[in-house]
């Protein structure tokens, strides 16, 4: 057995031993060769750039003392001594302006006792050069852009005044001719800021002054392309040559180094592929090496993988001579097959389980000796409209809010066995009845738990019930009153019909009319509200003029209008309007409008209706002056059985179903119901209707 060890772990040996090897191979040649050719490459450069350098100082040196030979050559001049001892001086101007154009100088300058006599060149205070201290040297006048290298020669033909001879050259134009001579750019930095570049299409800016002066401080170890600073998509490596120390000015000399870093790139991406590949051949040659030897372990690895992905079908068969292997190949058979079983059995339990905590409406939670919830069902969230992670571990108090003037939630808690209805308020403020009932958990399970509730929400089953009774003792008043003043008016006519006045007989009919229209609206809506519930509420649509349908309403809510000492305004139909509706039906809303509308209205009141065309559409709207409805009601006012709050007896009557019938028609018409605001106040309810093409005459 022991024996063996060797053999199952000799695939991570072999990987490893071949990574390893591959790995210190690759790291012992090719970092030094890396190495060295980075080194190469920085010192090629440097070297460049010191020779470089090098001939730039030859050539400023060779520039200066051209210069020097030039002035004294100029002092020299029979024709400048006579000029000057003559004072000609429009003659001395063309002469100097002659003489700097033969000897290629920029300026020439005829100084006597630290002043001025006499410059040609730039158009700037050359003057300056006048008062300058030593023979030779740079110099950067105060409103020019350039520095020059001038030399001073005194001219020693004339005694008194003490002549001096300045020429002078703009450094700008010296760096140009450099730039030909040595191949590099020059960039002049007077007091760390630019002045001129060799290369005029580049712009001295303040960026790329600080750029050039941090750049040029980098120290040589470092790489070429860490070195270079980038400028208009090329590389450039910088040195700085000090000029004149004493104005701060030195000379930054920059060597395009494109071609030395894409070649060393290319050598260091040509090596880095080649290691990779090497480092790539000898993993793919330890990696079928080890699996040749140990792919029974492998396949032993793939079977208990598969153990802990739930998949127990396959049996495990692996064939070894290694005799370790075979014996676990076996106990691996034995223990899929024990975990095949009870894999089997858990999940049969774990689906009765939830089938009966699915089929259980109600919530149940458990309560530790501190009040505190140990667990809640999905019920309980669905009750409470939380998240159960909001309910765990938090007091039983602190989620099921007593009412107020109730004491806390638990201390209202039934006694084992019993149940108990106990308001609670929700986080939104409202309130919910739950039906509780407990039991004592003994011994506790799994947990500090010592009682369990199950919890049903009643408030919907609460609500229909007083909804029931409330509807019950409504539609008997409703048909009891209008049957006794019916039975009352009958009897009075059939008794004393010969003695009645035809005032009184009349008075008698209308009273009959009237409780004939009530009962009518009555039956109209509870006959439209059953067929709704029941969900065979149909319209027969079709166009109908809407001034027959505002006609018929009015002939039936007149008799009302005039009970109730009110007046009906209605707008009057000038041109034809044809309207897709159920005619009946659209009566039946204008109906119930008004008779909302004559409940609301203060005596004496007017009830107005109109209606205007809007785009495809005919608005409707019914006014009243009575109160208004509040904002809180609105949400409730088009449901069955719904009641406004109000002080008369008058607008109390009715079942609750007007509103809803009237909205469930509009709707089944393709159009909208509403409630507006009144400026003067009163009630606004409108409702659209659909236009038949064409329909406005």
């Amino acid at each position: 057995m022991y024996q063996d060890r060797p053999l199952r772990r000799l695939r991570s040996q072999l990987v490893l031993t071949f990574l390893l090897s591959s790995l210190g191979i690759g790291i012992a040649i090719g970092l030094p060769v890396l190495l060295l050719i980075n080194r190469q490459a920085t010192s090629q450069a440097q070297l460049l750039l010191d020779q470089a350098t090098l001939t730039t100082q030859a050539f400023l040196a060779s520039q200066q003392s051209d210069l020097q030979n030039l002035a004294l050559l100029v002092s020299q001049r029979p024709t400048l001594t006579r000029l000057l001892e003559d004072q000609d001086v429009s003659s001395l101007d063309d002469y100097l302006n002659t003489l700097r154009e033969s000897v290629d100088l920029d300026l020439i300058l005829i100084c006597a006792e630290g002043k001025e006599v006499k410059g040609i060149g730039e158009n700037i205070p050359i003057g300056e050069l006048c008062q300058a201290d030593s023979a030779t040297g740079y110099a950067r006048l105060s409103s020019g852009n350039d520095v020059y290298l001038y030399t001073a020669v005194n001219l020693e033909s004339i005694a008194q005044p003490v002549y001096k001879v300045v020429a002078g050259k703009r450094l700008s134009l010296i760096l140009n001719e450099l730039q030909t001579e040595t191949g590099l750019l020059y960039f002049l930095i007077q007091q760390n800021q630019g002045v001129v570049s060799s290369d005029p299409s580049i712009e001295i800016t303040s960026a790329l002054t600080s750029a050039l002066l941090n750049n040029a401080g980098k120290t040589t170890n470092l790489t070429l392309a860490q070195r270079a600073l980038r400028l208009d998509d090329h590389q450039y490596v910088l040195q700085v040559l000090p000029v004149d120390p004493a104005l701060e000015i030195q000379l930054i000399n920059a060597l395009n180094v494109d071609d030395q870093i894409a070649v060393q790139q290319g050598l260091n991406r040509t090596l880095t592929l080649a290691l990779f590949l090497i480092l790539l051949i000898a993993f793919g040659l330890g990696v079928w090496q080890s699996q040749r030897i140990s792919r029974p372990i492998v396949e032993l690895a793939n079977a208990a993988a598969e153990f802990r992905h739930g998949n127990l079908d396959a049996p495990v068969s692996i064939q070894s001579s290694v005799w370790e292997i075979s014996q676990l190949t076996n106990t691996l058979e034995d223990a899929r097959i024990a975990l095949q079983h009870s894999m089997e059995q858990l999940q049969a339990e774990k689906a009765w389980i939830e089938h009966v905590l699915n089929s259980i409406v109600e919530g149940t939670l458990t309560l530790d000796a501190q009040n505190r919830i140990t667990f809640a069902s999905a019920g309980v969230g669905k009750i409470m409209e939380r998240e159960l992670d909001q309910i765990i571990d938090r007091k039983v108090d602190e989620i099921f809010l007593a009412t107020e003037g109730e004491i806390a939630f638990s201390q209202q808690l039934p006694s084992p066995g019993q149940q108990r209805r106990v308001s609670i308020k929700m986080p939104n403020g409202q309130e919910r009845l739950l039906s509780i009932s407990k039991a004592n958990l003994i011994p506790p399970v799994a947990s500090e738990a010592n009682r369990a509730l199950v919890i049903r929400d009643v408030t919907n089953e609460e609500h229909i019930h007083r909804l029931l009774g409330d509807f019950m003792a409504n539609i008997t008043h409703e048909f009891r009153t209008p049957l006794a003043a019916l039975e009352a008016s009958s009897e009075l006519l059939l008794d004393n019909l010969s003695g009645l006045s035809q005032k009184e007989i009349e008075d008698l009919l209308v009273s009959l009319n009237l409780g004939i229209i009530n009962l009518q609206t009555l039956i109209d809506n509870l006959i439209e509200a059953a067929s709704i519930e029941a969900g065979r509420f149909k319209v027969s649509i079709q166009p109908v003029p809407f001034e027959d349908i505002l006609n018929e309403a009015r002939e039936i809510m007149q008799p009302l209008i005039e009970r109730y000492e009110l007046q009906l305004a209605a707008s009057a139909v000038i041109d034809p309007i044809f309207v897709m509706a159920d005619k009946r039906r659209t009566v039946q809303i204008l109906v119930n409008l008004l008779s909302n509308a004559i409940k609301h209205s203060p005596a004496n009141g007017v009830v107005t209706i109109r209606h205007a065309v809007d785009g495809n559409r005919l608005r409707v709207e019914v006014i009243d002056e009575g109160g208004g409805v509040p904002l809180e009601q609105r949400e409730d006012l088009f449901r069955r059985f719904s009641h406004l709050s109000s002080r008369t007896e008058r607008t109390k009557q009715g079942l609750g179903l007007g509103l809803s019938v009237v909205k469930a028609i509009v709707e089944a018409q393709q159009g909208e119901v509403g409630i507006a605001d009144q400026a003067e106040g009163g009630n606004c309810f409108w409702f659209t209707l659909p236009l038949t093409n064409g329909s406005v005459g």
